[in-house]
């Protein structure tokens, strides 16, 4: 099952105690999902499919409780869906112009409202059920673990339009594009994801956004974590392979023996240990010296065995 259906899933068992939230959340959903025909003068009907059962499940529970009507409702296979089921419900009958009119499907004149109805959302809590019921519609949310993406797909540029301001009112900035017929209002922004989810009532998804993100950052913090202790080693290695460089350029040419005993000291003992840090070579020493005392003189080392490259004959 795809994350989107999860979260459409978890969004059609939110159930808002108010009717209003529910004719809001019921209109953004037949909108979205549904087409009006005209079978005859002043006939009408009302078709709506829909591939994920529990969205079709939720919209003819809301007809059934709101207006009492009880849709037809066929399963079909669609090639579109390489043969998974689509849900489809049928309304024919008298009244069903002004069920669509309480909606804000259809105005006072019966001609389709193509943006989203002022009178159903003016209040917060119809605004945001509206949002859950287009998002059930025609939202898309990309799985955790890929980049974020949140969209949702309408056919009007006035609904589009519409569901950003709708979007802005509760601090989710959204875009519109035009693609393939279809107007797309989406966000690729991880917290206008996130935000949006916790708003229209998908908090197991918002979880699963969130944990992912924590698991990402701690990967990402251990891993530069040990590109960091790998890129020191190897530099480290580095600097004691260049540092027994010079040393045998010291030996080879008048040995160890005449060097000043704070220098003598610091080449054995390098040569001892090849894989020693500074500050493990400056512990090794007799007396003990610090970091800096060991760094100055195995520069003295450098800086001696460079004259003498110099001077080789």
């Amino acid at each position: 099952m795809s994350f989107t259906s999860e979260v459409k899933n978890e969004l059609a068992r939110v159930t808002p105690s108010r009717r209003c939230c529910r004719l809001a959340e019921l209109s953004a959903l037949l909108h979205l999902e549904g087409s009006l025909h005209l079978k005859g003068p002043l006939q009408l009907a009302f078709h709506t499919e829909s591939e994920n059962a529990a969205v079709a499940r939720r919209m003819f529970h809301l007809l059934k409780e709101l207006f009492l009507v009880t849709p037809e409702l066929r399963v079909e296979k669609a090639p579109r869906l390489r043969g998974h089921n689509c849900y489809h419900l049928y309304l024919a009958q008298e009244g069903l112009g002004q069920i669509l009119n309480e909606l804000g499907l259809l105005d006072d004149s019966l001609y389709p409202v193509l943006g989203v109805p002022a009178r159903i959302t003016r209040r917060r809590c119809c605004g945001i059920a509206y949002l859950r019921g287009a998002f059930l519609g025609g939202g898309y949310v990309s799985r955790p673990e890929q980049p974020a993406h949140l969209e949702i797909n309408v056919q009007h540029a006035e609904m589009a339009e519409g569901l950003r301001l709708l979007m802005e009112r509760y601090s989710i900035h959204c875009q519109v594009a035009n693609r393939r017929k279809m107007f797309t209002v989406y966000a690729k922004n991880r917290r206008e994801q996130a935000d949006f989810l916790a708003l229209v009532g998908a908090h197991l998804a918002v979880l699963s956004l969130q944990s992912d993100a924590v698991v990402r950052e701690l990967r990402e913090n251990v891993n530069r974590w040990v590109n960091s202790e790998t890129a020191n080693l190897e530099k480290a290695v580095e600097a004691a392979q260049r540092q027994l460089r010079d040393i045998d350029v010291i030996e080879s040419r008048f040995g160890l023996e005449l060097l000043p005993e704070s220098l003598r000291a610091v080449a054995q003992a390098r040569k001892e240990n090849p894989e020693a840090t500074l500050r493990e070579l400056g512990d090794s020493l007799q007396p003990p010296v610090s970091k800096s005392a060991v760094y100055h003189r195995i520069l003295r080392l450098h800086r001696l065995a460079r004259e003498l490259q110099g001077s080789h004959p």
